[in-house]
């Protein structure tokens, strides 16, 4: 168990240094604005072929179409912009200026109201039509946008930032089973204050993770974090925070140049970066823009990138690894090779971008299946993981929201001398394993005999 309890918090460390809403009804906005429906108009619905369904005329007006009706051949009929797109009812195609289209679905009359395929109808016109799943929304955008171009700048910008603070919110619920083998609801919702300076590379992460069983708190553990790179490697200072309110502090120094120079902030470390983020981009959707509390307007993008991603950044990496000097040493290492040949898959994500600067101040993730995926595969290093475990993964739920603010102005941090002067964690670890080898008053007597 210690060294599940290890590894899974290295998967949650990797995972947020690389939230999603649920509506009840479907909403349909055409170029950022939402469209109105009432009981008199109807309201939109999934059909059994798994399409969007929407009442005809609401919609096309609000996008901009001239409509009308042919009672004969019960056919709905759209112009815009010398195109004519006509939706017979009833059938699995539509008509384009005269040229059939096949549909998967058809148009239907329900409650005495015409309802068309949105997606097939749209597209005939020419503009685009996205899903946006998380927020139950069909995004019309009259003229195509180019979200690649848009994520690709953003991600560029980032790679220059000096420094900046990330606000992070992580949900997770399980169930777990008690000592009776009961399962028991378990909620975990981390507040994560972190501060980062690019060159030379320090953070300061301060983590509050009260948790909940059965809708009771259970406890909270409170967490302080600093980390700073040199040029052989780099240390972490770790304190937690016990019931009197005291810290206890300890650290760890890793001699490791390879992991370092990925840290590095130079023109050396960003191109490559940024050529990699261009190679691995499998897709990225544009879903619109919304406005914060604050005024801003966000354009709200989906981006997919291939997990191989992180094989190509950890190329080399294997071969070039120190040769670990502790257990707890031998235990990251053997995770991080896991990382570099684990098949993650694609990996989606939310992200917000500030339309005014260009840059990227938000990202919304799921983080269950990635963890999911990379525990699984870490379970090699442990020799197979325990049932009861891969039962706990199984129904893992985990959201992340994630806000980048004060780019380029966060506030600079020291270390706390208690921090600094604590004792390191190899020579607690190598002080606990020659505790454990002592030999017991039953060994001393055996030998005796």
């Amino acid at each position: 168990m210690k060294k599940f309890v290890f590894v899974f918090s290295l998967v949650l460390m990797l995972v947020l240094t690389s939230v999603t809403a649920f509506a009840d009804e479907i909403i349909i906005r055409v170029d950022s604005v939402e469209v109105e429906f009432n009981d008199d108009l109807g309201f939109p619905f999934i059909d059994e072929n798994n399409r969007t369904q929407v009442p005809f005329r609401a919609t096309l007006e609000k996008y901009g179409a001239k409509v009308d009706w042919n009672e004969e051949n019960k056919t709905a009929i759209a112009s815009k912009d010398d195109i004519t797109v006509e939706v017979p009812i009833g059938e699995n195609y539509i008509v384009k200026d005269g040229e059939k289209i096949a549909v998967d679905t058809a148009a239907r009359i329900v409650n005495g109201r015409t309802y068309l395929p949105i997606r097939a109808v749209i597209e005939a016109f020419g503009s685009e039509v996205q899903w946006d799943a998380a927020l139950n929304t069909v995004v019309i955008t009259r003229e195509p946008v180019d979200a690649k171009a848009i994520y690709l700048e953003a991600a560029e910008k980032s790679t220059s930032w000096k420094n900046y603070d990330v606000k992070a919110l992580l949900n997770m619920s399980m169930e777990a089973p008690d000592d009776e083998g009961r399962l028991q609801s378990m909620k975990m919702n981390m507040d994560m204050d972190m501060t980062v300076f690019m060159d030379p590379f320090k953070a300061k992460i301060i983590v509050d993770i009260p948790v909940t069983v059965m809708d009771t708190e259970f406890m909270e553990m409170m967490m302080e974090m600093y980390m700073v790179v040199d040029e052989e490697g780099y240390t972490t200072y770790t304190g937690t925070k016990d019931y009197t309110g005291e810290f206890t502090w300890f650290k760890q120094t890793m001699k490791d140049e390879v992991f370092t120079d990925l840290l590095k902030y130079s023109k050396n470390t960003t191109l490559p970066n940024n050529e990699l983020t261009q190679k691995y981009t499998k897709d990225v959707k544009y879903f619109g823009n919304y406005t914060d509390e604050t005024g801003r307007t966000l354009l709200r993008l989906e981006y997919t990138m291939s997990g191989d991603i992180y094989k190509e950044l950890f190329e080399g990496y294997e071969e070039a690894m120190p040769e670990p000097t502790n257990e707890q040493e031998k235990m990251t290492y053997e995770a991080i090779k896991v990382l570099i040949n684990a098949d993650l898959g694609d990996i989606t994500f939310i992200v917000y971008i500030d339309e005014e600067t260009g840059e990227m101040v938000k990202m919304e993730m799921d983080l269950a299946s990635m963890v999911k995926s990379i525990v699984s595969q870490m379970s090699l290093i442990m020799g197979g993981m325990p049932q009861e475990v891969m039962d706990i993964l199984n129904n893992l739920k985990a959201e992340m929201v994630a806000e980048y603010l004060n780019i380029n102005e966060a506030a600079d941090f020291e270390i706390p001398e208690a921090a600094l002067n604590a004792p390191d964690v190899t020579e607690m670890l190598e002080n606990l394993e020659q505790y454990e080898e002592l030999p017991t008053e039953e060994d001393i007597q055996d030998e005796v005999r």
